[in-house]
């Protein structure tokens, strides 16, 4: 018996051709889709933002900050026989300061303050009920010490 030819021998002329033609048309076909590069485009608009993060670690302590103003003078305590009471700029005028201690007070002293440098001599008047301390201008600000009878 002859050796009969195996099934993928009988096609062999037929898919020659079609073959070649692939080959063609792949190296005809290798630098039709590679380019110079374009420029870039635009930014597009952008995202909604993100959450918050986790919160970082604490910094170092910072400098202290300078001393506050110091507060208004408080009234006199129960058992205080003698009190300073203080007038600033705001309280005194373009003609000076004037102030009086309480009834049944004197006025122990008084200080005139200026930003002029000046020394300003404070008038003392003694009459009725109270006694009354009157600084002259330039005076923006003055100091009296009140004592109980």
């Amino acid at each position: 018996m002859k050796n009969p030819k195996p099934p993928y021998l009988k096609t062999y002329g037929r898919h020659l051709p079609a073959f070649a033609l692939l080959c063609v048309a792949a190296i005809s076909l290798g630098g039709c889709f590679e380019g110079p590069k374009g420029d870039t485009g635009p930014a597009g608009i952008a995202g909604p933002a993100g959450p918050p993060g986790p919160a970082g670690p604490q910094g170092p302590a910072g400098i202290p900050g300078k001393d506050g103003k110091d507060g208004l003078q408080g009234p006199p305590g129960p058992g205080s026989t003698v009190y300073a009471k203080t007038l600033d700029s705001i309280a005194c005028g373009s003609v000076g300061c004037t102030s009086e201690c309480g009834s049944g007070e004197i006025i122990a002293t008084a200080t005139c303050l200026s930003n002029e440098g000046t020394t300003l001599q404070a008038s003392i008047k003694a009459g009725g009920a109270a006694w009354t301390a009157s600084c002259p201008a330039p005076a923006n600000g003055m100091v009296l010490l009140c004592a109980k009878k």
